[in-house]
């Protein structure tokens, strides 16, 4: 009798806990398909760019169909509040360089990236490179960003800018790479192969760290994978706990190759130290050492690179 309740109260428990999980999910998939009241539309020559407001927190997204995920989302009263998780796994980069003083982001949506870097390293010069000159413009307009003399928008083409750069003599050597021009709707995919990673590893200093904002749910993941090993030969994996966003992370020549337990370490003597308003703990545990890319994918070259169609393609195997 007492083993048969046991196992009614487990089931119960079970049940409770299933259907729980479904409501938060349910919750989530309602607030990001009703982002608020729209108050901003514009059609540039890259984006139907839309902005929402409720209450305080104002969203970015491109297009109206409920498959495209938010581009940016940002407190308004709390801007050190991060919105979405990829915001936080990109300060994965500090493991590998935890005093950087030069860094390199493409894609600027709302700002939030550059901005809490800003903030957290006052002294920290930092190049962010945009396409699109709508995107600044309702970045500082709605998203509360703003340029400074260390913090700098280009308007350009990512590729194009590196490319520029590695012209320059001597040509400027960033300590943290950040690519966050893809989004779930578009993947340029000129700023995913072999030939603009060779590009990247240019202007990349010896030991620097390039992060790549990924989603690891499709095939594309796999082939960007193994296109990062081909070119730095070492590449790490974070992967998001509620999200399908993944940081690809391949480190400069000098830069190590970390532990779980070196990245925990590292998390600890960063939120003393820079007193971050997130926890920086649970971006290092997201270390995920044992992902490795399908071997039967190609690596990504200007003249191969299917990413339509292997974006459409789910992952053979799930980290």
């Amino acid at each position: 009798m007492k083993n048969k309740m046991r196992k009614a109260a487990l089931i119960l428990m079970f049940c409770v806990a299933s259907f729980c999980q479904l409501l938060f999910i349910s919750v989530a998939v309602a607030q990001v398909s009703r982002p608020g009241r729209l108050i901003h539309q514009k059609n540039s020559l890259y984006h139907r760019i839309l902005v929402y407001q409720r209450g305080s927190v104002v969203t970015l997204r491109f297009g109206k169909q409920p498959a495209v995920q938010m581009q940016s989302q940002v407190n308004l009263r709390n801007l050190r509040q991060h919105m979405l998780e990829y915001t936080t796994l990109v300060f994965c980069g500090l493991f590998y360089n935890p005093e950087p003083k030069k860094v390199l982001v493409l894609g600027l949506g709302g700002g939030v990236i550059p901005r809490e870097m800003r903030h957290y390293f006052p002294e920290l010069e930092i190049d962010v490179v945009e396409i699109d000159p709508e995107i600044q413009i309702i970045a500082k307009q709605f998203f509360s960003f703003h340029e400074d003399n260390n913090l700098r928008v280009h308007i350009a083409d990512g590729r194009m800018f590196i490319k520029k750069q590695l012209r320059l003599d001597p040509t400027p050597k960033y300590d943290i790479v950040i690519l966050d021009a893809f989004n779930s709707d578009y993947i340029p995919f000129h700023l995913m192969t072999k030939e603009f990673l060779e590009e990247v590893k240019g202007v990349l200093a010896d030991d620097g760290v390039v992060i790549a904002n990924v989603f690891y749910n499709n095939r594309l993941f796999d082939a960007e994978f193994k296109t990062f090993l081909a070119v730095f030969g070492r590449c790490q994996v974070f992967l998001g706990e509620y999200s399908t966003n993944a940081m690809l992370v391949s480190p400069g020549p000098t830069a190590p190759t970390l532990t779980l337990r070196e990245t925990i370490d590292w998390a600890n003597m960063l939120q003393g130290k820079h007193r971050l308003a997130f926890n920086v703990r649970k971006v290092a545990k997201r270390l995920q050492s044992d992902t490795y890319p399908d071997p039967h994918v190609k690596v990504l070259t200007d003249d191969q690179a299917p990413v339509d169609l292997l974006r459409k393609q789910k992952r053979l195997r799930t980290p």
